[in-house]
């Protein structure tokens, strides 16, 4: 079954829909840490994390070994979640806006990801 292999990464999934639809005045200015970036290293954290647990969603399902195909899935994914996300902030989500440059965290921190699970998933 789908959901059960893949709850994880659909918790996470949903928890970075829900935080990265608060307007940006609803986020406390004591909870910026006052370091260049950080919203950078946010989104790629998000999304290391992401990639990680879909993979082990498709380690779970799969039942053979994982594939190329299987880390590419998994990036474009991930990605596509990544693109949807800055699009809905632009274009619907109050107080937000879509910046190119998320994108481009979140693509490395899957990227990063599953270069990480990939060398320690055994």
């Amino acid at each position: 079954m789908f959901i059960k292999s893949f709850w994880p990464a659909i918790i996470w999934g949903i928890f970075i829909f829900i935080i990265c639809s608060f307007p940006g005045d609803d986020i406390p200015k004591s909870f910026i840490i006052n370091i260049p970036f950080v919203d950078k290293i946010i989104h790629f954290f998000l999304y290391f994390l992401l990639a990680i647990l879909i993979m082990f969603g498709t380690l779970k399902k799969a039942k053979t070994t994982l594939t190329i195909r299987h880390f590419l899935f998994t990036f474009f994914i991930s990605l596509f979640y990544g693109v949807l996300l800055e699009a809905l902030q632009d274009f619907l989500f109050i107080m937000r806006s879509g910046d190119f440059m998320d994108i481009a965290a979140n693509a490395t921190g899957s990227f990063v990801g599953l270069v990480v699970f990939y060398f320690f998933r055994n």
